[in-house]
């Protein structure tokens, strides 16, 4: 294969893997969907996941602490979150594992919700914005 072919062969698979990654790249942002957004003083705490509800079972979703004056994120450094379903007798608990990301004042969150209905979650939080806590209803479908 001469020189000026086998240049062009690599610049063009070069192209070709550099829009590739691109592509790739760019699927990233997943579309979030507000579910709640409660208001704890001069905190709101989202709760958002990319479809438009809780699902029973393992599910993920995400919290989100924002400013009510801007709505900027906040880091409100350590989260914890449960979730229990009034039932007669006894209620039923759903775990909740929350995880910092590499953005401050968002966080993933994991659940496991064993059915439908209606839960109440309660979010608390320890850090710089100090300590806090909500108790919100959740519909998990």
């Amino acid at each position: 294969m001469n020189r000026r072919r086998y240049r062009a062969v690599r610049g063009g698979l070069l192209l070709a893997i550099l829009c590739a990654a691109a592509a790739c790249g760019g699927g990233n942002t997943v579309k979030l969907t507000e579910l709640r957004r409660v208001k704890s003083g001069d905190i709101d705490v989202v709760l958002l996941s990319a479809r438009d509800g809780l699902r029973h079972g393992k599910d993920t979703f995400v919290i989100e602490f924002r400013a009510t004056s801007d709505g900027h994120l906040i880091d409100v450094g350590t989260v914890k979150a449960s979730a229990t379903m009034p039932m007669p007798g006894m209620p039923m608990f759903g775990g909740i594992d929350v995880q910092r990301t590499a953005v401050p004042g968002r966080y993933d969150a994991s659940g496991e919700f064993s059915m439908a209905g209606t839960w109440r979650l309660n979010v608390e939080w320890d850090g710089p914005a100090g300590h806090g806590s909500v108790g919100f209803p959740g519909t998990v479908q």
